[in-house]
């Protein structure tokens, strides 16, 4: 017998008379070596998984008999296999809530009523809450799919296999033949010009991608009567239900059919990659990036995840035969806490087979902590887009996650079920949310801040074109020392020379003028003194600017030369970057970019232990000799190469083409180096490397309490 034997709501039941539809409908499978048996209302087209035992039990159960003396009577003949009262009352009020119970005498079925509306009020309790999330259906394709099933019939299986196959491969190689190219095309997906042709290839190829569920479902039997539209975010997806394979046997083919959707996106995808090789710069070009982009990386990290309710969930728990996947999971950890921290053992376990328990322990909160995540990501979009609606959305969230769990589990502490133990429930339930808040609130946590930066000489200079001009002559400098003042480069200066002739004779004729006009009046002398001095200063200017032609070393040090030979006689327009002059002598620092939350907390805590690992000496740690926090905001990277565009993680500016320019102010931490030689370490200028402090101990509430409000004030404005 499975179950309570006894439910102190049986007397509510006992005298209903009540049965199944004669309109359901029901098929055997088999889940781990245990048979099941499946039962389908044919016209609402849901379904309801029971086992053997208790179907056998429904089976006895007619209008001319109540369920108390069905109940009695199979106890009598099946005593080992009956269910429980419990189980009866649980079992009939979720047939009735799925419409595959009739019974006759309303007075008698009081908890059966009840408990449906329970599960009636959840599911639009459910729906009111993820009203950013739901379904309108459109159409009837199930004809329609029954003809593309009979056209489709006459290709053999393994012809669509094989195109399947070498569509995919040619794709992937020609993605791979042009990764660098792939690389800089996802970087613009995004931009504004493109979001329009992003959403139609998306919408296309996601009607064909549920089609595809469609069509194998009638392949297999199943019919398809609902096509329609879900608003994910407000953003409208098509859809279709294929609930219908449920009643399929063969696991594999239930397999099949949520695995139909990806396997169309990966084909897509890979013919959107043979027309973008292909095809040069142009519409067609774009379009067929973005299917290429949509059909692998958004099929793969959405579709493709089973930790989200989506089609490789489904081929996971059918692989695992483990139908409802999801909430068993969650279930078993809501038995676990009932058996063991309540102390209940009146609690059911949802195990099935032993074989369930590891994939039970496992799933419930990674998908829990996944699903946080995902659910936080979602939230800031919609807060990004619409502030009022998005605050909105964070309530329901928080509703769904935390309080209507919470409200759950009070209702479980006050019931009956836990009233024989009702101290040590409340015990149990008291230690743990006690052990958490002191975690949270009152336990320190170790604190560290993580910045990126680079090794640089203490001393050293960039050189750059001082002037708009032709490379004549330039010292070809790969690290060889040179003084302060060695000249490095010389630029030609014939336009700077014609420029100070005519200015000097303007000048001689100016101040010709000038003495001749002394014989005159005082007011035809002031212009002219007037014009010479602007002359004047004009030649000093020229000739400040003809000293610059000659590009000198600004100190001592190792000269590295950007430009090389092909470069001289070129035009190079001032403030292009030339060369570099190094001084090891003066030592290595380390420069980090922090910011600006993140170095709140660096003026106002002191430092403790420092880490710093380079990259490609990860294994070695670099000693430190002293440690600088800049006390103001800087907007200029200390090395290109930790922006995007030069590999880094740190976002910089569309404005700036040579992307050092941060997109946000920053603060800078220098670090003077001291590297032991014996150490092994290696130092060279320009050298990334991570950056860690370590911070006096903070607890969890405090870190999550600064870092929200810090995110509240960044984003929005606000407190």
């Amino acid at each position: 017998m499975s179950g309570a034997i006894y439910s102190d709501a049986w007397y509510r039941i006992a005298e209903a008379r009540v049965s199944l539809l004669p309109g359901v409908r029901t098929s055997r499978q088999s889940y781990r070596g245990q048979p099941w048996v499946v039962l389908e209302d044919a016209f609402a087209h849901r379904f309801f998984r029971i086992t053997p035992e208790a179907h056998a039990f429904l089976l006895t159960l007619h209008q001319g008999v109540t369920v108390d003396l069905a109940w009695q009577a199979y106890l009598r003949a099946h005593p080992q296999r009956a269910p429980g009262q419990e189980e009866v009352v649980q079992l009939l009020s979720q047939l009735h809530v799925s419409n595959l119970l009739h019974f006759s005498d309303g007075s008698n079925s009081i908890e059966i009523d009840r408990r449906a509306r329970e599960v009636r009020g959840k599911e639009l309790r459910g729906k009111l809450m993820s009203f950013l999330y739901f379904r309108m259906p459109i159409w009837d394709p199930d004809d329609t799919l029954t003809a593309m099933d009979k056209s489709l019939r006459v290709i053999p299986t393994w012809l669509m296999v094989l195109v399947w196959l070498a569509v995919g491969l040619a794709g992937a190689w020609a993605v791979i033949g042009q990764w660098d190219l792939v690389g800089d095309r996802a970087q613009g997906a995004f931009a504004w010009a493109n979001l329009p042709w992003l959403y139609l290839c998306m919408a296309v190829m996601k009607v064909i991608h549920e089609m595809c569920h469609g069509l194998v479902c009638k392949r297999y039997g199943g019919n398809v009567h609902t096509f329609g539209l879900m608003f994910l975010v407000t953003t409208p997806l098509p859809y279709v239900d294929t609930t219908a394979t449920w009643a399929f046997p063969d696991k594999r083919h239930r397999m099949l059919v949520s695995s139909a959707g990806m396997l169309a996106d990966l084909f897509m995808a890979g013919l959107g990659a043979l027309v973008w090789a292909a095809t040069g710069p142009g519409l067609v070009n774009s379009l067929a990036f973005n299917v290429m982009l949509i059909g692998s990386v958004s099929s793969l990290l959405f579709n493709g995840n089973p930790l989200l309710r989506f089609d490789a969930y489904y081929v996971l728990a059918d692989a695992l035969d483990i139908p409802n996947f999801y909430q068993k999971s969650q279930q078993y950890w809501f038995f676990l806490a009932d058996r063991y921290l309540l102390g209940s053992h009146a609690a059911r376990s949802p195990v099935d087979v032993p074989s369930e328990r590891k994939w039970f322990l496992a799933y419930a909160p990674v998908s829990l902590v996944y699903r946080l995540i995902v659910s936080y990501a979602i939230v800031l979009f919609v807060m990004d887009m619409w502030l009022g609606l998005g605050l909105v959305m964070l309530v329901l969230t928080f509703y769904m996650l935390v309080w209507a769990p919470a409200w759950k589990g009070l209702k479980h502490l006050l019931g009956s079920q836990v009233q024989a133990h009702r101290w040590r429930a409340w015990g149990g339930a008291g230690g743990l949310l006690g052990a958490a808040a002191l975690l949270v609130f009152a336990v320190p946590w170790p604190h560290s801040i993580t910045a990126q930066g680079v090794v640089q000489m203490s001393r050293f200079s960039v050189l750059y074109a001082p002037l708009d001009g032709r490379l004549e002559r330039a010292v070809l400098g790969q690290g060889q020392t040179v003084a302060a003042g060695t000249p490095l480069m010389w630029f030609d200066a014939t336009a700077l020379k014609l420029d100070m002739e005519q200015t000097s004779r303007e000048r001689d004729e100016l101040l010709a003028m000038e003495r001749a006009s002394l014989t005159r009046q005082a007011v035809d002398l002031q212009p002219l003194v007037e014009q010479r001095l602007a002359k004047e200063q004009r030649l000093l200017e020229l000739k400040s600017r003809l000293a610059k032609a000659v590009l000198r070393a600004p100190h001592e040090g190792r000269y590295v030369a950007l430009e090389g030979a092909e470069r001289q006689g070129a035009w190079l327009g001032q403030g292009t970057e030339v060369g570099h002059v190094l001084d090891p002598s003066q030592g290595f620092q380390f420069v980090a970019v922090v910011s600006q939350e993140r170095a709140r907390e660096l003026f106002a805590s002191p430092v403790g232990e420092i880490n710093l690992r380079v990259l490609g000496q990860a294994d070695h740690l670099i000693e430190v000799e002293r440690v600088v926090l800049l006390p103001y905001q800087l907007d200029r990277l200390p090395s290109a190469a930790l922006g995007w565009l030069g590999g880094g993680d740190l976002a910089v500016s569309n404005q700036d083409a040579k992307g050092e320019k941060a997109a946000e102010e920053f603060f800078e931490v220098r670090l003077t180096l001291k590297p032991d030689p014996e150490a092994g370490v290696v130092l060279a200028h320009g050298m990334r490397g991570l950056l860690r402090l370590t911070l006096p101990p903070r607890s969890l509430y405090d870190r999550i309490d600064e870092a929200m409000r810090q995110l509240v004030q960044k984003r929005y404005r606000l407190g």
